[in-house]
């Protein structure tokens, strides 16, 4: 047996599989967001005998993002080479909004009088300039210790190239203040670019605290008896006691186990190019999948502030069904992005909500129905909701089942914004790809999305609303490593290459075995960030040692076409310089059996009326569990299921296929 379990803002997901790999037992429970372990705890209460403290852990959370969006976290402090304590002030240049007068930096997760200088100097190559003045690291421990810091990164100049002071500096806190978690850049982000590595070893600092605290009560809850396993940013897993140490790669944990529940199931149904669209009850996510693999980054922003690690290119956007409506100053109708959350949650749920919500929307207008939401376990409060939205609609002078249509399209269309960033504009055609959707709301909203993109399938899951939960099987436990060393591509020796990959490949192998696990069987991909001479960022491009080392001109040409994919266009005259080198090794894991909704052999179909088009229409209501594999239905449709509900508009057929997923096809 082994048990996923995926947090989000609004519900916390569990499922349990069996020996076969097949669904044994499923929970869906209300988030817990001031304390997410305790939503945790209660799942596996309520999962009972399914499971013990012997049952394998699969776990994802936003615990770590939230604890950055929150800004809620104890102080930390910085470490950083005598000169450049202004690193995490100054920052760049560049700004999200060149027009905004009143434009703001991002505020640096430390504060100011939290940085120390340390006397040392590093070259851009390595090698030492002045060597590290002791005396200074340990005066500024000791100023840490006397402020009652908890957690503190370090971040020296060039010490991706040599990181022999920052170790050091590890070590005197050991000796002097064994009780601070030290995050050093060299381990967080080997890589260059001083602000941009800084941060990123300034975010896992922070989230420190937050995350060991929180690990540590799950395994509490466990008696810490079983394998206790987490998702990473990059769609692979990896032991608990890692992810306390380096807690940076869990800030997309929640939303990278539906992007892989979505690749397996995907693959498993003949469909390579997929756009994935997670909505749940606090916001959407959507990710490319080209050609059967997520399209990963290494260059991502959290509450405006950088972070240079490798994870799967998820954007966010605050449109879920806890997104409250609101009236701008401009008596604009807005939705989002706050949300009502778990708590208080929408007016429909009853539990204390009173401004209309996007879920409030779909009930009003008869997309969920009281009998058919959570499988009719959970309440909804149809009269609240009318009322709320009724009051909220007199400052627009409508009525409340106009205001909640106007509140469903705004929350599509800001949807659609999000899926145009990971295609368009990542330099890919929308129309060439299948949208898959799961979470609680996504399927609600998936063809009305697609109609705003022009494509034309929609492949909705069996357990839609609990994917990411199940997407935690999917995944295999995967490591990833880099190392900066710039040089022009056409001087580039093949064995100067090799060697890096090999370094890269030694250390990826002893880390793992640290760990615990059995290095036979790993793989590795080895890959190289590209660019111009003289541009300022780079591109990630897949290599393959033999073939494209035999020929550079080879790997020259494929990064032309890369950049003209991504940008548009290619400067072949242009010399190309190699930037960084990326080495991401995996091992695979026992992959669950494909998810099947189980017929219960009821064909019962209801019709009743929904608001669409400012007008009232005939819809017809169907139970997921007795839609026959093959059968379809044509829109205005609405399919009922324990964990989600499935709109189906005008002009759009659903159909179930072999695996018992709904197929949505575009027909007008």
């Amino acid at each position: 047996m082994r048990v996923g379990i995926e947090t989000g803002g609004t519900f916390t997901d569990l499922v349990v599989l069996d020996e076969a790999g097949e669904i044994a037992h499923t929970e869906k429970v209300f988030s817990t967001p001031a304390n997410p372990d305790e939503a945790v705890a209660d799942a596996l209460s309520r999962a009972g005998a399914f499971v013990s403290a012997e049952t394998p852990l699969m776990h994802g959370s936003t615990v770590a993002t939230n604890a950055m969006i929150e800004r809620k976290a104890p102080p930390i402090g910085l470490v950083v080479t005598k000169g450049f304590a202004d690193i995490p002030v100054l920052q760049r240049q560049d700004r999200e909004a060149i027009y905004d007068l009143d434009y703001r930096k991002p505020e640096p997760l430390v504060e100011q009088g939290n940085v120390r200088e340390v006397v040392e100097r590093v070259r851009v190559d390595g090698s030492v300039i002045v060597e590290l003045d002791e005396a200074s690291v340990r005066a500024a421990v000791e100023e840490f210790v006397d402020a009652g810091i908890e957690s503190v990164a370090v971040c020296l100049l060039h010490s991706y190239r040599n990181p022999a002071h920052e170790q050091r500096i590890a070590e005197i806190f050991t000796e002097i203040a064994p009780q601070i978690a030290v995050s050093l850049s060299f381990e967080v982000s080997p890589e260059f670019r001083e602000y941009e590595r800084a941060t990123t070893t300034t975010v896992d600092a922070y989230v420190k605290p937050v995350v060991g605290g929180y690990l540590d009560r799950i395994e509490q809850v466990r008696d810490a008896a079983a394998d206790f396993w987490v998702m990473q940013s990059n769609g692979g897993i990896l032991p608990a006691p890692y992810a306390r140490q380096r807690p940076v790669v869990m800030l997309f944990s929640g939303p990278a186990a539906g992007v892989a529940g979505a690749t397996g199931i995907a693959r498993a149904a003949g469909v390579d190019n997929v756009i994935t669209l997670d909505m749940g009850g606090t916001s959407t996510d959507v990710c490319l999948i080209a050609d059967g693999d997520p399209v990963v980054t290494t260059h991502s922003v959290l509450d405006r502030l950088p972070v240079r690690i490798p994870m799967i290119d998820i954007q966010t956007v605050g449109a879920g069904g806890g997104s409250i409506a609101w009236v701008d100053s401009g008596g604009m109708l807005s939705v989002g992005p706050q949300s009502a959350g778990a708590t208080p949650g929408p007016v429909c749920y009853g539990r204390g909500g009173t401004e209309p919500t996007t879920t409030d929307a779909h009930v009003v207008r008869g997309l969920i129905r009281p009998q058919g939401f959570l499988g009719g376990a959970g309440e909804l409060d149809v009269e609240a909701a009318s009322a709320a939205l009724t009051e909220f609609g007199k400052a627009l002078d409508k009525e409340p089942a106009i205001v909640a249509e106007d509140i469903y399209d705004i929350a599509t269309a800001n949807i659609a914004h999000a899926v145009r960033i990971v295609s368009t504009d990542r330099g890919y055609d929308a129309r060439d790809f299948t949208l898959v959707a799961y979470g609680g709301a996504g399927p609600l909203h998936a063809a009305s999305v697609a109609d705003h993109l022009r494509i034309d399938k929609v492949l909705v899951p069996a357990f839609s609303g609990l994917l990411s939960a199940f997407g935690l099987f999917e995944a295999d436990l995967q490591r990833d490593f880099s190392r900066t060393k710039v040089a022009a591509l056409s001087e580039l020796d093949p064995a100067d290459v090799r060697e890096v990959f090999g370094s890269l490949e030694q250390q990826a192998l002893a880390e793992l075995a640290a760990q615990g696990i059995e290095v036979e069987g790993v793989s590795s991909r080895c890959s190289l960030d590209l660019r111009y001479e003289g541009q300022g960022f780079d591109l990630n491009m897949p290599i393959d040692l033999d073939a494209d080392l035999a020929d550079l001109a080879r790997l020259s040409e494929r990064f032309h076409d890369l950049h003209s994919t991504r940008y548009g266009h290619a400067p072949h005259d242009d010399p190309i310089e190699l930037v960084t080198y990326r080495l991401t090794v995996t091992k695979v894991t026992a992959k669950p059996s494909v998810p099947r909704v189980s017929p219960d052999g009821s064909t019962d179909r209801e019709v009743s009326s929904i608001s669409l088009g400012r007008r009232q229409v005939d819809c017809t209501y169907v139970k997921r569990s007795g839609f026959p594999t093959g059968e379809t239905v044509a829109g205005p449709a609405v399919v009922e299921d324990a964990t989600s509900t499935t709109f189906v508009p005008e002009g759009w057929e659903c159909t179930v296929d072999e695996f018992t997923n709904l197929r949505l096809t575009r027909v007008g």
